[in-house]
This record gives structure tokens, C-alpha cells and sequence, in this order.
């Protein structure tokens, strides 16, 4: 999912405050402020956006990605924090929001968050969220389509008075 999704998912579900809606970004964080970087340092960044074919992140990358997409993980630093503060932080929430929104709409070739890392490596296959809109339009289009031709190859009606 995109981070103005996640955004407006977060400020319309858990809370409209900075700290809750950065933590409903932070998911993302290590991969928009890596990659696109790499990418350029390697004078690939254009050339991948224009033919939307992304080389694979560097394995530390990767990493970062799994960590931060890791419902352990989120549960060690909100269990932390509930600790040191006594409550649980509100801004796990928006953490997990994303993790769990990011599960059916990444594809496995596409990022798609270990979401039990370390203590696993599963995903879960989902439609990357971009290629669910591009069919539903496909499907859209098809079915007016056929409604539409349907419609203008109707006989005219006949005059019966």
C-alpha cells in the first residue's frame, strides 16, 4: 500500500495526531529512504521508473523491510513501552494498522511483509493492491462493455398500433 493510503487509513481508524500517523508510516520508513537512494547512486532510479522493472533491494534492506513489517517485533517495543510508561502507545496501533493492511495487498513478488520475522519467514500472497485496481477497471470496462452492445443490438421495438 502506498503511504497516502496508509495515511488516510490511520488518521480515519486510529487518530488524526502527527506522532499516531508517523507511526503509521514507520513501516515503511527504512525502504523510502533507502532504496530510491540506492537506486540513484546507481543511475537506475529513472530507468526502473519508467519500465517499472525494480532490481532486488540489498539484503540489509530487506532486512530493515522484515523488521519493521514484524508483528513480534511490534509487540517487544509496545510490550517496552507499556513497561516504562504503564500503557500501551497508542501509535502501536497505527503500526499494526499498517502490517496488517500491507498482509492482503502485497504480492509475493512484491515486498510482501514476513509478518512473523524473525520467528518466521511467512507471507501471505495477496494482490498487490495496484494490480487489483487495474483489473477491477479491466472488469468494469468489460462488463459495460457487454452491457453497451448488449443495449445497441437490441431490435428496434415495432410500432404495433
Amino acid at each position: 500500500m502506498d503511504p497516502l493510503t496508509h495515511f488516510f487509513i490511520t488518521s480515519k481508524v486510529i487518530s488524526s495526531k502527527a506522532r499516531v500517523l508517523l507511526a503509521g508510516l514507520a513501516p515503511d520508513a527504512p525502504f523510502y529512504l533507502t532504496y530510491p537512494v540506492w537506486l540513484m547512486k546507481r543511475g537506475q532510479f529513472i530507468d526502473a521508473l519508467l519500465t517499472n522493472d525494480w532490481p532486488p533491494a540489498l539484503r540489509w534492506m530487506q532486512t530493515l523491510h522484515h523488521l519493521f513489517h514484524s508483528l513480534p517485533v511490534l509487540l517487544a517495543v509496545a510490550g517496552a513501552i507499556r513497561l516504562r510508561r504503564g500503557r500501551w502507545p497508542l501509535e502501536a496501533l497505527a503500526w499494526g494498522l499498517h502490517i496488517l493492511v500491507d498482509l492482503p495487498t502485497h504480492s509475493r513478488r512484491n515486498w510482501a511483509p514476513q509478518f512473523l520475522w524473525p520467528l518466521s519467514t511467512v507471507t501471505i500472497d495477496g494482490i498487490s493492491w495496484p494490480e487489483f485496481i487495474t483489473q477491477l477497471i479491466n472488469h468494469v470496462c468489460n462488463l459495460l462493455g457487454g452491457a453497451a452492445a448488449r443495449l445497441l443490438s437490441l431490435p428496434e421495438p415495432t410500432d404495433y398500433a
